[in-house]
């Protein structure tokens, strides 16, 4: 029986040779899943990187080029608004000089129609005082044949 404890003590041996071998081979399949699961996470992480910043760029320059063209649009407006403002002011001259234009016919034409008035006036005075005239001398005449 002494060598059944032998095999026994042997048998405990190896058995806990085998734990302990168990646990360092566990021990290194976790170190080795958890150094695994890192790269993983940091292959992952770069890549949703790259792919966030690819992202990123594209939208910048899609705002960028958005900006430029409302830039464009904008100055484009504020283009044509001064050229029409410059426009209407053309106008308002022109209406203005063409105002003055009318001003000056209108008075000069006044001033036309009171002189014809003034001498109508005064022609129509001196037919008038001739036909009294007239008729004071008809008056005579008839009065001088009268008498004859």
């Amino acid at each position: 029986m002494p060598g059944k404890k032998a095999d026994k003590a042997s048998q405990q041996s190896h058995s806990s040779d085998d734990a302990g071998i168990m646990a360092v081979v566990a021990a290194q399949m976790q170190t080795s899943w958890e150094k695994k699961r890192k790269e993983k996470e940091t292959k992952f992480l770069q890549s949703a990187k790259s792919d966030l910043d690819k992202c990123i760029a594209s939208r910048l320059e899609e705002y960028n080029t958005a900006v430029a063209e409302i830039n464009a649009a904008y100055d484009k407006f504020v283009l044509e608004y001064a050229q029409m403002d410059d426009h209407i002011r053309r106008l308002w001259l022109q209406l203005q000089q063409e105002q003055q234009k009318l001003l000056a016919l209108s008075e000069k034409k006044n001033k036309t129609m009171s002189d014809n008035d003034r001498d109508r006036e005064t022609g129509q005075v001196k037919g008038m005082a001739i036909a009294k005239k007239a008729v004071e001398d008809f008056g005579k005449l008839v009065a001088s044949l009268e008498e004859i």
